[in-house]
């Protein structure tokens, strides 16, 4: 399933954990608020007492971001080592993330801050023992230890997405698989559809950044990530909606990209080609909003809007007090995120209207779009930007859904209020959120909103070169040196199509 340990040759010296300008720079404010001790007296705490301080922190800090079944799973790991190693690798990767360490040197465009040392190295070494121990696992034994086998291999998917290794996180997808078709009585355990509902998510995780940071021949062969058919077919708690929504959401992009990216494809050919996918895009988008009318329909009502401010705003809310929408949980909210972000991607106005020079139309392509846009700023807008950093580790943060809204707003004063929401939260924190990096991406926005106010709306972005996903994310926030993207827009002065390459500023 697993043949080693990714991270083998690129594995920080375990013996520059302790040293004291380490020491001082870890003792960084830990982004959720909360406390764990001096440093200097973590740093000389004894391998099992270690243990106890990450397991600490995976029970306050880590869960509450997680599926609930990781609440039970976590209760079995005193008695299986291969399960407690993955915990407090994950654990301490997320200590890590969330502790930054100011750059004594900046490279390039990646960022001004890295990962705790400290956190990372002990980390890798519990993923090392983790990884160690998966592969020692006795076949015949795979079977009666099932649950706990796809447990690890969930936690191993999510080390992987938050350090940005996609051969990694491919490596275990692979290896999920595999295990799942040699192991056909899982189907009905409702553990094990728990299980795979932890997994879809993260893979949506890594699908949604590949989908952007990426060359256009990478953007127009991207495939679905269908539901296994394991999954109930109605979804029966919030985190199968969440699932649920996410599948929707992103194969609506998929599509919704796929169709817009041909109008820069030149010849007879490719016009009469465009015209054929156009009706079939057409089609399958409308059989996702049928998707989403029924995901919409069994919706409960705890899950929708609130009428009332019921969900606590703190100096932590980007809120004006006048259109910020509100709900009872955070999760609540991002999952009508997703559903108001699948509604965006749905929208075929600029399908239609891309190549129009109806000066009625020309700056007014995306017109169907801005009310699903200011639909989802609303909700940013309500959330607490603290809680969206700690809780939106493993699934897709707000950072990427804007990045996809901001990428269809024409309004020129709507795409300012989206870097504006976008740069509050760098201010708290400009690392990551939602494993998208917070600086890269508001980078990418201020670019796009630029090209606005010299008359060029953008539409899309690719890399000029693909880059494989970039390189794992050891001691930055973005697995990729983004200096140049390309930009796919239309002049709303002449109604002509470009893409040019230009060049990022973090």
């Amino acid at each position: 399933m697993v043949d080693g340990n990714p991270y083998r040759s690129s594995r920080v010296d375990a013996k520059k954990e302790s040293s004291p300008q380490n020491d001082e720079q870890t003792h960084s404010a830990i982004s959720s608020g909360h406390s764990f001790g001096n440093i200097r007296i973590i740093n000389s705490l004894q391998h099992t007492e270690r243990d106890v301080f990450y397991s600490t922190y995976w029970e306050s800090q880590c869960l509450p971001a997680l599926h609930p079944l990781f609440h039970s799973i976590s209760r079995l790991a005193s008695d299986r080592p291969m399960l407690k190693d993955a915990i407090l690798a994950l654990s301490s990767c997320n200590l890590s993330r969330l502790s930054a360490e100011k750059r004594l040197s900046q490279t390039g465009n990646m960022g001004s801050f890295s990962p705790s040392l400290i956190h990372q190295t002990r980390s890798q070494l519990y993923y090392s023992s983790a990884i160690r121990k998966f592969t020692s696992l006795n076949p015949l034994e795979s079977p009666q230890n099932a649950a706990i086998i796809l447990a690890v291999q969930v936690l191993f998917a999510y080390f992987e997405s938050s350090m940005g290794n996609l051969h990694g996180f491919n490596c275990h997808v692979q290896g999920m698989s595999d295990f799942l078709k040699t192991t056909p009585s899982v189907s009905t355990d409702l553990t094990m559809q728990s299980i795979l509902t932890a997994w879809m998510q993260v893979r949506f995780v890594v699908w949604w950044a590949r989908a952007y940071f990426s060359s256009l021949d990478i953007q127009q062969q991207i495939l679905s990530v269908p539901l296994p058919t394991l999954l109930p077919e109605f979804a029966a708690s919030l985190d199968e909606r969440r699932v649920e929504v996410l599948g929707i959401m992103c194969e609506s992009h998929r599509l919704n990209f796929a169709s817009l990216f041909q109008y820069w494809n030149t010849g007879l050919v490719s016009r009469l080609k465009n015209d054929t996918n156009q009706k079939s895009s057409h089609m399958q988008l409308a059989e996702e909003s049928e998707k989403l009318d029924k995901w919409l329909r069994r919706l409960p009502s705890s899950e929708e809007p609130s009428k009332t401010n019921v969900y606590a705003v703190s100096s932590n809310a980007v809120d004006d007090n006048r259109n910020a929408l509100y709900f009872l949980s955070h999760k609540a909210a991002l999952n009508y995120a997703y559903y108001v972000v699948g509604r965006l991607m749905q929208c075929k106005s600029p399908l239609r209207n891309m190549q129009s020079r109806n000066s009625q139309i020309i700056g007014h392509e995306c017109h169907e779009e801005e009310y699903w846009i200011r639909l989802l700023l609303r909700i940013a807008k309500g959330t607490n930007l603290r809680t969206s950093l700690t809780e939106n580790n493993y699934t897709i943060g707000f950072t990427g859904l804007l990045l996809a809204a901001i990428l269809r707003c024409q309004n020129m004063s709507l795409g300012i209020e989206i870097q504006d929401w976008l740069g509050a939260l760098a201010e708290l924190q400009s690392t990551e959120e939602g494993a998208f990096p917070v600086y890269q991406t508001l980078g990418v926005m201020k670019a796009i909103n630029f090209q606005r106010s010299i008359g060029r709306d953008v539409f899309a972005i690719t890399l000029p070169l693909d880059d494989g996903g970039g390189m794992p994310k050891f001691t930055a926030y973005s697995s990729q040196l983004i200096t140049t993207l390309v930009f796919y827009g239309k002049s709303n002065i002449t109604g002509d199509l470009f893409a040019e390459c230009a060049t990022i500023n973090m």
